[in-house]
């Protein structure tokens, strides 16, 4: 046998052996350039209770942001400081890249890391050490109401290989209030909000359009155009009492006017009876206000 012929062959063998891997751990080979997308889709996976089971290469997902002592509570104690990394389902990340909306299956896992220091050659500065926990956010409107599901797979007893979903104020009510696009927290994750299209990124109000569309299955009309109504105030929160600015990404089109949400539930709340906000409470409560002044 030639050298060229064994040169070959020791470039063959790994690439056989990654390949019967792969079918071995039914993951699917990434499709070669040219081959269609859709053939890498992944979407989550439940056991037979409904429990969400931790993929397997979560460890190769893509990289979209870091932080460190995050805190979401005010005036809480500081706890345990730890690294967090958050990872990103790669199909999903396609798909954010492409069209700035996050499809039904997007996954993130969450790695909560203990800090590391005084390990040579190190002389100063901190790193992460030891996983503590792994989190998942999933985006699954077939087993969630509301859309999107928290799970907590435990980690510094042993990462357990599947998870219930945690109740719904453990999580959800915090993202849906303050995410800053459809319950992610897109305002800690610079890398991932720079490879949503550029039209998308430069104009709040066509990423809602474009959210709206993909969750919907609805085509919108281009809402740039549209009158601002109520001054941007979140119209569900006006007729309970509250005057807070909604945000430009959440919003929907109701008599040829523009209302903006803090939450996606308040804009499904509005969906369901548009007379009852846009007319009603929240048109009493300005005149209110107007009175008032």
């Amino acid at each position: 046998m030639t050298s060229r012929a064994v040169a070959l062959l020791g470039i063959a063998a790994p690439l056989c052996a990654a390949a019967l891997h792969a079918a071995a751990s039914g993951t699917a080979a990434t499709p070669a350039q040219g081959q269609s997308s859709a053939a890498a889709l992944t979407m989550p996976r439940y056991d037979a209770a409904g429990q969400l089971q931790l993929p397997e290469n979560w460890r190769r997902w893509v990289f979209v942001g870091s932080s460190l002592g995050l805190s979401y509570n005010q005036g809480e104690q500081p706890g345990m400081e730890m690294f967090h990394e958050t990872l990103m389902e790669p199909s999903a990340y396609q798909h954010f890249s492409d069209t700035g909306t996050f499809r039904e299956g997007t996954m993130f896992v969450l790695v909560l890391h203990g800090i590391g220091e005084s390990v040579l050659p190190a002389r100063r500065g901190r790193f992460a050490a030891d996983i503590h926990g792994i989190e998942m956010a999933v985006k699954d409107s077939t087993r969630r109401p509301e859309g999107w599901a928290y799970y907590n797979f435990g980690g510094m007893n042993g990462v357990r290989p599947i998870a219930a979903a945690m109740p719904k104020e453990s999580c959800y009510t915090c993202h849906s209030e303050h995410a800053k696009r459809d319950n992610v927290f897109l305002q800690f994750y610079p890398l991932l909000e720079g490879v949503a299209p550029r039209s998308l990124a430069a104009s709040p109000a066509g990423v809602a359009a474009a959210a709206a569309t993909a969750q919907r299955a609805a085509v919108t009309p281009p809402v740039s155009a549209r009158p601002l109504a109520i001054g941007g105030l979140d119209p569900v929160l006006l007729a309970a009492g509250r005057e807070e600015m909604g945000k430009p990404e959440i919003v929907e089109v109701y008599d040829g006017s523009l209302y903006q949400f803090v939450s996606e539930p308040n804009r499904a709340a509005f969906a369901r009876e548009p007379g009852r906000y846009a007319r009603g409470g929240s048109a009493k409560r300005l005149e209110s206000r107007a009175h008032q002044d």
